[in-house]
């Protein structure tokens, strides 16, 4: 027996040595797996980090262009009411035309339409006709006003070409003068 005995002893001494061999693999691929975890940690970290300043950045951007857009309406009306008066009028004008009319808005209000758009369409053409005469009187005729423009066009052409050949001499003396 003491052969049997020496083949359970060496059977139990392998077994232990493979034991605490495949316990010291389990042991460092644990760490190597904390390792990673950890470096995977710390890049989500890193990342969750960026998104946020990123974020955060994006905010203000966006604050920004709002508190301009804000500032710009707020100087346009300070500027130019009558310009925010005109468009929301335009603005309700067209909102009206789009909108289905009632019965009730055809029995109690449609003859007064008619009748403010028979009045608008009345101002708009003595509007045209006075702004036409006044135009006539003044002398400004189509042909009239192109012939203006065409001669202060040439006579501004003329003007820088004259300004431009004085600046090239001016260049040129002042070139000569250094030599």
């Amino acid at each position: 027996m003491s052969k049997l005995t020496d083949n359970i002893d060496k059977a139990r001494a392998a077994s232990r040595e493979r034991f605490e061999t495949a316990r010291e693999i389990a042991s460092e691929s644990s760490i190597v797996a904390r390792e990673k975890m950890s470096e995977s940690k710390a890049r989500a970290a890193a990342l969750l980090g960026e998104g946020r300043e990123i974020a955060a950045e994006r905010v203000a951007a966006t604050k920004d262009v709002a508190k301009k857009a804000a500032a710009k309406s707020e100087e346009t009306i300070t500027n130019s009411p009558l310009t925010i008066v005109a468009a929301g009028a335009a603005l309700g004008v067209l909102i009206g035309v789009m909108l289905p009319k009632s019965k009730a808005e055809g029995k109690y209000v449609g003859g007064a339409g008619r009748k403010i758009n028979e009045t608008a369409k009345t101002a708009y053409q003595a509007a045209k006709d006075a702004s036409r005469d006044q135009i006539s009187e003044l002398g400004l005729s189509n042909d009239n006003m192109r012939d203006q423009f065409k001669d202060m066009f040439g006579k501004a052409i003329e003007a820088a070409k004259t300004a431009m050949a004085a600046a090239q001499s001016a260049v040129k003396e002042e070139n000569q003068g250094k030599k």
